[in-house]
């Protein structure tokens, strides 16, 4: 008994000069006055080297001792015993530096944590309530993306946790080792896959492990990406080292730049290098438009490509998350502010490597005026057509273009003012016109979608070429072509008793440039003239006006004249 009591007096002194050796390590002499306590915890984090299977790894600092270390994490400090038979340690004052010391992790002693949800965007639940932002997650939550959806997780240590969309996961162990703060965490993948960056802190890891149906993979202080498909599940290592560990009970260590998969039966394969990141070519900057196209250079062996954007540089708050076959991808509903674009190559075993990532700036204000006229697959008519669109609250100015194609490439034509329209003398043909808003200070916003329409020559003007019979004869100038449809032009006439058209007393439609029309009675009527091309609402000439007279008539229907007039009936 005396000599159990000098041992752990000789023990706790080891120890105590364990925990001098550490802080002097970080400090220096000068420093070591006052500050043990603040530098213990931080000291003994930084030697957390993770979990392997049942135990926790501690790597050893020079002048540890097993009682130190088992004060130091154990829930009694006379466990340094266990950990002697554990590790097989001859001498308990004499550690080898660098030396891997396992600790039960059922010895350690642990308080609940929590995990915030930091980040959101989509269909996002736990346990059937939707995710927001600032919401605390517990051990035991399920959590799920749908399409569209991504989540991000914040543990107590700073590490992250990142669900693109279709992924369901549980928290099954959510917990902080209670006299160092090290994580001690285990989430299982039932489907889809999670990004982690372990301890950004530096601070070391305790245990942090994700569980698929057929890996197990055990963090090391790293980033890396773990998912689960049909049984089968990858793990690739982007950031420090992790222990796979298959449902067959074969292990690896995966260090940064490699991955590693197992079978639905649980066979893992060996380690293999990630493909590397491909060459992202630069989008417009700023990006004025929600939406944009980002290319890049083809990857030797890459069966696919993950494109994800984010809010962040370490691209663990994501806006959107997509795979593509080929070396271009759509970016749609992109928010304004600062984003970056990451694109990864994937392996055939759909291994991921390391994202090529770049910044880029959105700019949606002033806001693209609404177009009014012309519309969408409209038509305009004349030589100078008028645009029209609504006005914006904060604009000082608008930019105007009209071009001969949708990429504005050919026959541009540019305008800036201060009101909301705009003429210009154009061809008749097709053509598409976009507008956008200026501030005060001279910057542009995004351009309003593109608007293509045809442009048509003005309708053409009827004149009344009166014979004096049944019908009266109107005509007009001959086109010259043929009508939108390649087929012959074809005119739609109309007569009224008002200027509105609203009593139209003749309607005809002809395939020449005249028509004609039963001659009403004697009054004061209304004409005009359109052509008519299928699919497209006629557009009429304006009204003219024209005088009607019923003549008298002999035996033959023949107007009498008198002289070198006809005989008016109502005279």
């Amino acid at each position: 008994m005396k000599r159990f009591d000098m041992a752990a007096g000789r023990n706790a002194g080891m120890a105590g000069h364990s925990r001098a050796a550490c802080t002097m390590g970080a400090l220096g002499m000068a420093g070591l006055v006052g500050v043990l306590g603040a530098v213990w915890s931080a000291c003994a984090a930084a030697q957390a080297a993770g979990a392997e299977g049942a135990n926790f790894i501690y790597q050893v600092r020079p002048g540890d001792t097993l009682i130190g270390v088992a004060d130091r994490f154990m829930v009694n400090p006379a466990g340094w015993r266990e950990l002697q038979a554990l590790n097989k340690v001859a001498d308990p004052y004499r550690l080898p530096p660098g030396m891997r010391l396992r600790i039960p992790l059922a010895r350690i002693p642990v308080t609940d944590g929590t995990a915030r949800v930091v980040f959101v965007t989509g269909p996002a639940s736990a346990d059937g309530r939707t995710l927001q932002a600032g919401m605390a997650l517990r051990e035991g939550a399920r959590i799920e993306t749908g399409a569209g959806g991504t989540v991000t997780l914040e543990l107590g240590d700073g590490s992250r946790v990142t669900l693109p969309p279709a992924t369901a996961v549980e928290v099954e162990r959510l917990r902080a080792f209670a006299r160092t703060g090290l994580t001690d965490a285990v989430i299982g993948i039932g489907q889809g896959e999670v990004e982690s960056r372990v301890a950004p802190r530096g601070t070391g890891v305790g245990r942090f492990e994700i569980r698929t149906p057929s890996l197990v993979t055990g963090v090391r202080g790293t980033r890396f990406r773990v998912g689960t498909e049909d049984g089968a599940s990858q793990s690739a290592v982007l950031e420090g080292q992790v222990q796979a560990r298959a449902r067959g009970g074969q292990q690896a260590v995966v260090n940064a730049g490699y991955g590693v998969s197992a079978s639905a039966a649980g066979t893992l394969a060996r380690p293999a290098a990630l493909l590397p990141a491909p060459a992202l070519m630069p989008l417009p900057q700023p990006l004025l438009a929600s939406h944009a196209t980002v290319r890049w250079g083809p990857v030797a062996r890459a069966a696919s490509y993950r494109v994800v954007v984010s809010r962040d540089a370490a691209q663990t708050e994501l806006l959107s998350s997509q795979a593509v076959e080929g070396t271009q991808a759509a970016l749609q509903d992109l928010p304004e502010g600062e984003l970056y674009v990451g694109v990864s190559a994937l392996d055939a075993r759909h291994l991921g490597g390391a994202g090529a990532v770049m910044p880029f700036v959105v700019r949606l204000n002033p806001p693209a005026p609404f177009t009014l006229a012309p519309e969408r697959d409209g038509a305009a008519y004349g030589e100078t057509p008028m645009f029209t669109w609504a006005e914006v609250a904060n604009a000082a100015q608008y930019e105007f273009e009209v071009a001969a194609n949708a990429d504005f490439t050919q026959g541009l034509l540019q305008a800036r003012g201060t009101v909301p329209s705009a003429s210009q003398a154009l061809a008749p043909g097709r053509w598409w016109w976009r507008v956008r808003s200026v501030d005060a200070g001279g910057q542009p916003g995004p351009w309003s979608e593109p608007v293509g329409f045809a442009l048509e020559p003005s309708p053409p003007q009827p004149r009344l070429e009166d014979d004096g019979g049944d019908a009266l004869r109107l005509a007009w100038p001959a086109a010259s072509g043929a009508s939108a449809n390649g087929a012959a032009q074809a005119y739609r006439v109309q007569m009224a008793s008002d200027a509105p058209f609203t009593q139209i007393v003749a309607d005809v439609s002809t395939e020449t440039n005249a028509a004609r029309l039963p001659r009403p009675g004697s009054g004061t009527y209304f004409v005009r003239v359109a052509r008519q091309d299928p699919g497209r609402a006629p557009h009429f000439s304006a009204p003219q006006r024209i005088e009607v007279v019923q003549y008298v008539r002999d035996s033959q229907g023949q107007p009498v004249s008198a002289g070198s007039r006809w005989l008016n009936r109502a005279n």
